[in-house]
């Protein structure tokens, strides 16, 4: 009898710890890990656009493996692969860093090797950050432009948002090269090591330590002092419906303590809301009208780099620059649709604008974002001006022989050294199918909406003379602008190094329909 009891005390004592060594083996809770899509694409509180224009790059889901904190990817189908993974909290930096991950599938470069693309971790003040846009707030980071053979360069960056909360200039502070180990089947490791010893923060990557600990010291104790930062590894390809996903291995403070992700939380993927409408025929848009229009009536302006934009009552946006080096972006929504070769022609009408050019980029087909061998010059003749009294210029630029495939975006890159000529106007920007056409619509806007006089230009400015090779320099050392309304998205078709700049020629008198003046 005494054991029978003994058994059943045992039985009934077992039976009441199974719910508890249940519990036990659950409590690893949430790990400290999650991911993001663009920070561009989660609208502010005061942020009326249309809902359907949102979505451009959905999150991707992640899972805690044996392996690590794993990616679930995406679906980046005709859109371009961007994943944020970054800690639920700041982290203290400055107790040390060790961070290994591995990329798991990433689309390199596309498949002539020119699309843009980098990998970035980064430290940064505010979560739900977009390194790369206006949007990336303050820290530092780290651009790693990977073959995927395990050769690398890294751009390592600073940006101050000074009093916004978001924004601030991108500083690069050096540029190192290394190797990346591969593992059994290919696939490139990385870690990053950060320490903070002798009041300075050290960062290491790949066993290379980055430059510009002096200025990277000063920033980050600048932006908090006690070393609190977000932590995350941000990964974008240019390559149109690419793929981009990656596996943290190891995270501690030092190599010695760090261990493999644990937790019991998980997310899936978002579904793809990038759904673009089929391009539209030529023959749909009557003569004299743009395909595309870009027009406070039509799309809401939200800035670029060092460029803010304000609607006027007169339906123009007022662009007032805040640093000397500027670029913005004209992308069409997801339901504009239109062929490059059907509407070949960018036109930009401006007033008070006092620059003689700058850089265009093109970007059209698979070409999503600006890269390499996409951007030329366009040259503004000194003197040719609309009108009288109002100073007003425009631009059209001839992709003509560039362009293939549907319309994606078009960035104007400014040097603005200047300050007293950072304030201008933008009465509208379009895609025509001709210059003659494009400044037949100009002829009319003017005529709608100002008291500019029209008539025969008899004293049109000769074509200049412009040198036709397009600059080899490529933004390859710097991040990619705000994708969104704005933003393009990426990879290689109609990419040319050498552009016929009679295309750029500004109001040929053959095609004028509106008096000229020069400025004296």
């Amino acid at each position: 009898m005494k054991k029978l009891i003994a058994l059943l005390i045992a039985v009934m004592m077992i039976a009441t710890m199974i719910p508890v060594m249940a519990v036990s083996t659950s409590a690893a809770g949430d790990g400290d890990w999650t991911t993001w899509r663009f920070a561009t694409e989660y609208p502010s509180e005061d942020d009326d656009d249309d809902d359907e224009e949102k979505t451009y790059k959905p999150a991707a889901g992640y899972t805690y493996t044996d392996e690590g904190f794993t990616i679930d990817p995406a679906d980046f189908t005709d859109t371009t692969p961007a994943i944020t993974v970054q800690t639920k909290d700041k982290v203290s930096v400055k107790d040390g860093i060790y961070l290994q991950f591995r990329i798991d599938d990433y689309s390199y470069a596309g498949e002539d090797g020119t699309a843009d693309q980098w990998i970035a971790p980064a430290l940064t003040t505010d979560a739900k950050v977009a390194p790369g846009s206006s949007k990336y707030g303050g820290g530092w980071l780290t651009l790693i432009r990977g073959t995927g053979n395990g050769s690398f360069t890294s751009l390592p960056h600073l940006t101050d948002p000074a009093t916004e909360e978001f924004g601030g200039t991108f500083t690069n502070v050096g540029s190192t090269t290394g190797t990346a180990p591969l593992d059994d089947d290919g696939r490139e490791i990385y870690t990053l090591e950060i320490t903070y010893e002798n009041d300075a923060y050290k960062m290491v990557l790949n066993g290379v330590e980055q430059p510009g600990a002096d200025q990277t010291t000063a920033l980050l104790n600048k932006l908090d002092a006690n070393g609190e930062f977000y932590l995350s590894i941000n990964v974008q390809s240019g390559v149109k419906s690419g793929q981009a996903a990656i596996t943290i291995l190891k995270y501690g403070n030092s190599a010695d303590n760090a261990t493999t992700p644990t937790g019991d939380d998980s997310a899936e993927p978002e579904a793809n809301e990038m759904v673009v409408a089929d391009i539209a025929p030529a023959d749909s848009i009557e003569a004299n009208k743009p395909a595309i229009l870009w027009s406070p009536k039509t799309i809401k302006m939200k800035g670029g780099n060092n460029i803010n934009f304000t609607v006027q009552g007169d339906d123009t946006w007022k662009a007032v620059a805040t640093d000397a080096a500027v670029f913005w972006q004209f992308s069409p929504k997801k339901s504009w649709s239109y062929a490059a070769e059907d509407f070949p022609v960018f036109g930009i009408l401006l007033r008070d604008f006092w620059m003689d050019g700058g850089n265009a980029w093109y970007c059209a087909g698979e070409i999503m974002t600006p890269q390499n061998d996409c951007q030329f010059p366009f040259s503004i003749y000194d003197g040719a001006f609309f009108g009288e009294d109002e100073e007003y210029v425009f631009i059209p630029i001839d992709f003509s022989e560039l362009w293939d495939g549907r319309i994606n975006c078009v960035r104007l890159d400014l040097a603005m050294n200047d300050e007293s000529n950072r304030e201008f106007e933008i009465c509208f920007a379009g895609m025509f199918r001709s210059e003659a056409e494009a400044l037949a619509y100009t002829q009319s806007w003017l005529a709608d909406n100002t008291d500019v006089a029209t008539g025969v230009a008899t004293d049109a400015p000769t074509e200049p003379e412009v040198e036709t090779d397009a600059p080899t320099d490529a933004a390859t050392d710097a991040p990619t602008a705000d994708e969104g309304e704005q933003g393009g998205d990426d990879a290689a078709i109609g990419c040319a190094s050498v552009v016929s700049m009679g295309a750029v020629a500004i109001l040929a008198a053959a095609a004028a329909a509106v008096a000229l003046k020069k400025k004296d």
